[in-house]
């Protein structure tokens, strides 16, 4: 492990602690030029990459102007790319965490941590419970999936040739189960703990509040962040109605943990500018972005030494907010989060329909149901709807609604489901974009969203 490295996992677990740190978290551009010549000695996927580009230049200054020119990588780059080599060979032997995100694009991406970064990335999930004046953890619960209560693998990432594979299990940091399958166990449980902030997927915590109501209060709670799954305005209204507040948000990834917060409702969102480094892509040029423009959220992982991430294409849009004190292409705060690449649709012009455009739309007309907008193909829209039992549904006007959005001659078709089930990752998500997909991760995420038959059912196509 390198010394600076070294020096900011210190630094960490002290904070982890509760104690004071033997000595300050070192820079950021110095934490990064590490990382980037560690990745260049000893991963091959980045040796090669950054072969063209020559040495990363010892001023730091210089450097962070160099580093920002360097090619930006998704996991698509990765998905090729045997583990050996994207893995650093300095932790060849060691036991590292496995890692595997939510395969929103059909084929997962997986990493390996170090388990102290592992720790640590959990562990700043309370930070923006701390960050508001609590004096102890404990008075924050987490509402995550039932996923994330199974133990997470620990893996001896070997060198290509090796035969045996050592595991081992690290618990997970989850403390309440889902609260869409059991929302008044849930609530029964925090009414006895008490806490004053609810952190969790909006899909848990959305559940809660409708069962709750105005009915059963939890009146110690006193704030909430929703994360990892896009808050629509009848969650939003929801936990409004329950609570008596405004929850805000977390931004947070399986590539780099917990992300940065809203310290106010739908305010921007402070950065974990300590560990992580922020850029931003220009849509138009593919340069560095300014601040005030919408942009390709772009991360460097200045603590993940063994699978490194850097100028990493997260897969969000954002507009970019307040630069880092030290380069005016990083990032201190977003201005405003517009949601995945991925799941960003167009009107039967080319042009970005606003994701809140279609959920307003929906909230409107269609009345007491579960549902999910899928663009299966460009100018293809299929509406999945449950419909709930305590009013009728209004299909009909919610369909009209959504043609005016996508124009002609786009066609929105609705198929009615059974259960609007969660993603493998555990996510709800109320808008999904297929029609970029190809290959095999489309016919898995067709499987997945059963829409397998109805993409081959050219009657149901043509209606």
């Amino acid at each position: 492990m390198t010394g600076l490295l070294e020096a900011a996992l210190d630094w960490a677990v002290a904070e982890m602690d509760l104690r004071p740190p033997n000595a300050c978290m070192p820079s950021p551009l110095a934490l990064l030029r590490e990382r980037v010549v560690s990745a260049i000695e000893n991963v091959k996927f980045y040796a090669e990459l950054y072969r063209p580009y020559g040495d990363p230049p010892l001023d730091l200054q210089d450097f962070i102007e160099w580093y920002s020119l360097l090619p930006v990588v998704s996991r698509t780059d990765f998905e090729e790319v045997p583990v050996e080599d994207r893995v650093s060979a300095a932790y060849a032997s060691a036991p590292l965490v496995r890692k595997q995100t939510s395969g929103s694009t059909g084929i997962p991406l997986v990493i390996f941590i170090d388990e102290k970064v592992a720790s640590f990335r959990s562990w700043r999930f309370r930070r923006p419970h701390l960050e508001a004046g609590e004096a102890s953890p404990t008075s924050l619960e987490f509402l995550f999936p039932e996923r994330f209560r199974r133990d997470k693998q620990v893996r001896v990432v070997g060198t290509s040739g090796a035969k045996d594979v050592a595991t081992r299990t690290e618990k997970s940091y989850s403390t309440l189960t889902d609260a869409l399958k059991s929302p008044e166990l849930i609530y029964t449980a925090l009414a006895g703990k008490s806490p004053t902030t609810l952190i969790g997927y909006a899909s848990s915590i959305v559940r809660l509040a409708e069962w709750m109501g105005s009915e059963h209060p939890l009146p110690s709670v006193k704030r909430i962040w929703t994360t990892s799954e896009m808050l629509t305005p009848d969650g939003r209204e929801a936990i409004r109605r329950a609570f008596g507040f405004d929850p805000r948000e977390a931004y947070a990834s399986v590539e780099f943990g917990f992300m940065g917060w809203q310290t106010m409702p739908d305010g921007p969102f402070t950065l974990e500018t300590d560990r992580l480094v922020f850029q931003g892509q220009s849509l138009s040029t593919g340069g560095p972005s300014k601040a005030g423009e919408l942009a390709r959220v772009i991360v460097s992982d200045l603590l993940n030494d063994t699978t490194p991430l850097l100028r990493y294409d997260i897969g969000d849009l954002a507009v970019m907010s307040q630069p880092a004190a030290y380069s005016a292409t990083c990032y201190a705060s977003i201005e405003e989060l517009r949601g995945k690449v991925t799941d960003t649709v167009c009107d039967a012009a080319g042009e970005r329909i606003e994701p809140f455009a279609i959920l307003g739309c929906l909230k409107e007309t269609l009345g007491p149901a579960q549902y999910r907008l899928i663009c299966l193909e460009r100018g293809l829209f299929v509406l999945q709807y449950r419909p709930g039992r305590s009013a009728p549904i209004a299909l009909e006007a919610a369909l009209k609604g959504l043609r005016d959005i996508v124009g002609n001659p786009s066609r929105v078709i609705a198929q009615q489901v059974t259960a609007i089930h969660r993603e493998t990752s555990g996510k709800l998500r109320p808008i999904i974009n297929l029609s970029t997909i190809e290959g095999k991760g489309r016919d898995q995420l067709l499987r997945d969203l059963n829409l397998a038959e109805l993409e081959t059912a050219e009657i149901d196509l043509a209606s």
